[in-house]
């Protein structure tokens, strides 16, 4: 799953907090299901099963993600 580039820290926030998209990313990171619901996912682009485009919106919506376009 693609992460979020870093943010810059505003002043006064600690080191290792986290904004809502860093927390999210690293719980989906450590949560089974979601990397055995991705990794079938590149199983089925790979085997010619599902268009990349098509694996990729069903699993956003099955997860209720959102990804914004990062300017750069």
């Amino acid at each position: 799953m693609p992460t979020p580039p870093p943010r810059p820290r505003r002043a006064g926030q600690k080191p290792d907090a986290l904004g809502r998209a860093e927390f999210a990313a690293a719980f989906l990171r450590r949560n089974r299901r979601y990397r055995a619901d991705h990794d079938s996912m590149v199983h089925r682009i790979a085997d010619g099963a599902a268009s990349k485009d098509a694996a990729s919106a069903a699993l956003a919506r099955r997860w209720g993600l959102s990804f914004r376009l990062y300017p750069g």
